[in-house]
């Protein structure tokens, strides 16, 4: 497993394609802007973004989600596109420039933050153990193979894994973003690490329940 550590030269000669999903209503299209008003602000390369959604209406850069897919699945369908291309889930707080996770390869995150001492391990059925990665932010150029490979049998991979990150970990290669870039703003005990540039918040509570805080008053904007 190769970690990548530079920023591509030439894909600062491309534009770069920006993705997120929302698809149902736990989300609502106030988590899309914020998410792209901080890429705007923290994605210094031409790009363009993003959403895949069932409520197309709702935006003028929207992808209309397709196949029927079981909500988290939904984020597969960013596979079908090519080129230098970033994905963040909704529920993360960009803080600090993010031009250094453009790759040339498939990456997702390291969740260092897990412990695995209390990792939830089966010896003969690792796929719906915990997961050690983390799809909360992904980078590619092409892995249409992935999505090709998922839709084969949608419905065997959802049953036997019921999460895209243990799917993306047993069924594909992906390297890893380096260490000091994303975190788990829960898992620090919701203290920010001001030199990291991007915060996860990962389950409960979410941003919306958080607007005290300084990283969403300063962030998510």
């Amino acid at each position: 497993m190769m970690v990548g550590t530079q920023i591509l030269e030439w894909s600062i000669m491309q534009e770069v394609k920006v993705f997120c999903v929302n698809v149902g209503d736990k989300y609502s299209p106030e988590y899309v802007y914020k998410l792209k008003s901080a890429v705007n602000r923290h994605l210094s390369v031409d790009h363009k973004f993003y959403v895949y959604t069932d409520n197309i209406q709702d935006y003028n850069f929207s992808i209309k989600a397709k196949y029927d897919l079981e909500t988290w699945w939904n984020k597969l369908l960013i596979f079908e596109n090519t080129g230098p291309c970033l994905y963040f889930d909704l529920d993360v707080i960009i803080q600090n420039p993010i031009d250094m996770l453009i790759k040339d390869s498939f990456h997702m995150v390291n969740p260092s933050w897990k412990n695995p001492e209390k990792a939830k391990i089966l010896a003969d059925r690792p796929d719906i153990g915990t997961a050690f990665t983390n799809s909360s932010v992904m980078a590619w150029v092409d892995n249409r193979n992935i999505l090709e490979h998922f839709l084969q049998d949608p419905e065997m991979y959802m049953f036997k894994y019921g999460g895209d990150d243990r799917y993306l970990h047993h069924e594909h290669d992906y390297n890893l973003f380096p260490d000091g870039i994303i975190y788990s703003y829960r898992n620090n005990n919701f203290n920010i690490k001001y030199d990291y540039s991007v915060a996860l918040f990962h389950q409960k509570p979410e941003i919306h329940e958080c607007l005290d805080h300084e990283i969403v008053k300063e962030n998510w904007l």
